[in-house]
This record gives structure tokens, C-alpha cells and sequence, in this order.
């Protein structure tokens, strides 16, 4: 407490007999001080007008305790993490290789599997899936081939 060093006399506030109450009752029960001498310095607390009496009257006890700590600055959150997907049109190009229908699901497996190797290679890292449009490629050249097979044998005869 100790305003009055320096200072006029303050009048005692409330909470600064309540406050130099509680440094008491904690000091009690620490044992600096008896039950008895307690009981006599809270009447005395209580009584107190000026801020002056209630240090004296706390002056052999420890100090008030230290402001409480500044709460730590606002810290954001971390970025969200984005991971990478796999591009439809490489999976598309995978199952309409497998598919063939005909030769037309070959023809459509090489579109897509075009499609997909373009829109990965833009992506920047955001899509996956490249092996799987490769996978769908492969199946639809084979199926396109052997439809160009197929037309000169049936051409041929």
C-alpha cells in the first residue's frame, strides 16, 4: 500500500481494508501471526480511516501481492493445410480406359487423360494424379491401336 510516503493523507477505501484483511488472514495462516493478534488487527483494519493506519497496521506482514501478469498478445491461428487432391478427369481417364465400350471409352480415356496431365502440371502442386492419367493414357493408346489394327485387317479383307 504505502501511497502516503510521499503524499496528503487518503481516506481508506473498502477495498483497501479489504485488501489489507486478506494480507492478514494470509500471514495467519502462514503462521507470522497468532489467532488472537489477527483477531485484534481486522478490528483494527476496520476500523482505520486513512490509508496511512492500514499501513502501519500491515507494515511487519508480507507485501501485497504483484499485479497479475499481462495476458499474452493474440496469436492467430496457423495457416490451414492444404492437401493436395487427385484430379477427377486422371480417375475418369483410368476407368474409361478399363471400360473400352467398344473403343469408344479409348478414345475418350486419351481426351481425359490429356485433360488431367494439363490441369496437374497447372495446378502447382494442388492436384495428384498423374500416374493415374499416365495408367488411363497407356489403356486408351492400347485400345486406339488396336482399333486402327482392327480397321485395316477388316479394311484389308
Amino acid at each position: 500500500m504505502n501511497r502516503m510516503s510521499n503524499g496528503p493523507a487518503l481516506r481508506a477505501s473498502d477495498a483497501d481494508r479489504e485488501a489489507v484483511a486478506e494480507r492478514l488472514r494470509v500471514a495467519s495462516v502462514e503462521g507470522r501471526i497468532e489467532p488472537e493478534e489477527l483477531e485484534e488487527r481486522l478490528s483494527q483494519v476496520y476500523s482505520a480511516r486513512w490509508v496511512a493506519d492500514l499501513d502501519r497496521i500491515a507494515a511487519d506482514v508480507s507485501p501485497p501481492p504483484p499485479p497479475a501478469p499481462l495476458a499474452p498478445p493474440y496469436a492467430p491461428y496457423p495457416p490451414a493445410v492444404v492437401y493436395p487432391t487427385t484430379n477427377g478427369l486422371a480417375v475418369a481417364s483410368l476407368v474409361a480406359g478399363f471400360l473400352w465400350l467398344g473403343w469408344f471409352g479409348s478414345i475418350l480415356a486419351v481426351i481425359f487423360g490429356h485433360m488431367a496431365l494439363g490441369q496437374i502440371n497447372r495446378s502447382g502442386g494442388r492436384e495428384t494424379g498423374s500416374g493415374l492419367a499416365i495408367a488411363g493414357l497407356v489403356l486408351g493408346y492400347m485400345g486406339v491401336a488396336t482399333l486402327l489394327l482392327f480397321l485395316a485387317v477388316a479394311g484389308g479383307l
